[in-house]
């Protein structure tokens, strides 16, 4: 009975139920859509970082660096499977000119970097670690993005050249909603640069089980290991950023 009154209400309404049928069809179509692009999107991430062998754990630090407590700690921290200290060369926006464009109003804390000898590797566009060459430099995507440089232009900074040589990922700082952004240069251009910036640290720990990083960041603080600068961020929070920054594009 039941079928004969839904044929019959078809029958009388063909143009009502077309319609209806076509919006749930692509209703259907813009779901599957739509979860297809979520795992190609944390997909995409987790490759990423995975390459770069993102920290669990980072910690910005300005001012002096005591190695042996660094050391001491992350040696009775038994879940620390690995621990560097980064510099970060702190560089005013005005002593970068990309091209004729400076930097000056730039609201980035940019810096340079070498390239990372155990983990937190900054990567090209094809997902390659970089080690740039003399005279070279490898500038954050987000310039390449805000169109303020390509491969090819000229950057000074506080009067040394360098050439772009390409872009960077950045797993830690792709996003513009992070305030920091690494260029990457050799060491011996790093080297001839250093004194005029201000050097800053990136204290970073991998963890042989990172679903305990709430524990080892209360551990950190209790001992009074380095921390001027903002506060730790954690393997998740980077994920949770760069996949702002790909849903977004930046």
């Amino acid at each position: 009975m039941y079928r004969k009154i839904i044929i019959n209400d078809v029958r009388k309404s063909k143009l009502i139920t077309i319609t209806i049928t076509a919006f749930i069809l692509l209703a259907a179509i813009l779901t599957s859509l739509a979860a297809i692009l979520s795992v190609n999107l944390f997909s995409a991430i987790s490759n990423m970082m995975l390459r770069a062998q993102t920290p669990h754990f980072m910690q910005m630090h300005s001012g002096d660096i005591d190695m042996e407590r660094l050391s001491a700690f992350a040696d009775t921290e038994k879940n620390v499977e690995d621990f560097q200290v980064l510099s970060f060369l702190n560089i005013e926006g005005a002593e970068i000119v990309i091209g004729e464009n400076s930097l000056a109003g730039s609201v980035q804390d940019n810096g340079l970097s070498v390239q990372s000898k155990r983990f937190d590797f900054l990567l090209d566009l094809d997902g390659n670690i970089i080690y740039p060459a003399k005279g070279e430099i490898y500038v954050p995507i987000y310039y390449m993005k805000q169109g303020l440089a390509s491969i090819g232009d000229s950057i000074t900074i506080h009067g040394v050249s360098f050439t772009v040589a390409g872009f960077l990922r950045d797993s830690q700082m792709n996003a513009s909603m992070i305030s920091s952004k690494r260029f990457l240069i050799n060491e011996s251009d790093f080297e001839k640069i250093r004194g005029f910036g201000k050097l800053e640290y990136l204290i970073e720990f991998r963890f042989s089980d990172s679903s305990a990083v709430s524990a080892f960041e209360s551990g950190y603080i209790a001992a009074g290991l380095p921390a001027n600068g903002p506060p730790a961020i954690t393997h998740s929070l980077f994920k949770l950023v760069n996949a702002r920054m790909i849903l977004f594009s930046v």
